[in-house]
């Protein structure tokens, strides 16, 4: 009987968890999201054009910094680097934990991103957000065909939000 019972929530288990996640999840989706103002625009790099990048009360010339493997690039206020990500290269403040990633076919899965960032909500790319203690929020950026993901990634709202779409702002195609 105790093989039987075992068998049995075995059964129960796999026919659960048949469409790839457990049935005790709840299935959560958020409203969708509607903004209508572009954070982006990808215009075209030009090497004379000179971006001013304001940060923590200081405006100072952005140092462009192109992606390894995608055509394109941003303007990074004094003192933030390119650096690895994991997988990916990151833009901005590691030691702050302040920070864009640009990724290709990445999926956005809405059913993770149950969080929102509400300074963000008005922008057409924004797709949601994932809070943990540590805030990732995710865009869909479309240019010349192809598709991009592009995060920020903080603890500080208040601090990081004004860099990061600064930032997002100042990103460039590089054809």
């Amino acid at each position: 009987m105790r093989k039987t019972a075992i068998g049995l929530a075995l059964i129960l288990l796999i026919v659960l968890t048949a469409c790839g996640k457990p049935a005790w999840v709840g299935h959560q989706e958020s409203e969708p999201l509607e903004g209508t103002q572009p954070l982006f625009d990808l215009k075209a790099y030009d090497p004379s054009e000179k971006v001013q990048v304001t940060w923590d009360g200081q405006t100072a010339p952005g140092t462009f910094e192109r992606h390894p493997k995608f055509p394109v690039g941003v303007y990074l206020p004094e003192g933030a680097t390119a650096f690895k990500m994991g997988n990916d290269t990151a833009w901005g403040f590691q030691d702050k934990q302040i920070f864009m990633t640009v990724t290709q076919n990445s999926l956005i899965d809405a059913s993770l991103m149950r969080d929102r960032t509400e300074e963000l909500m008005g922008y057409k790319e924004y797709k949601g957000s994932i809070n943990d203690g540590r805030v990732a929020d995710f865009f869909r950026v479309e240019h010349g065909g192809e598709t991009y993901v592009v995060s920020f990634t903080y603890l500080d709202t208040a601090k990081a939000l004004p860099l990061l779409t600064e930032m997002a702002k100042s990103l460039r195609s590089i054809e």
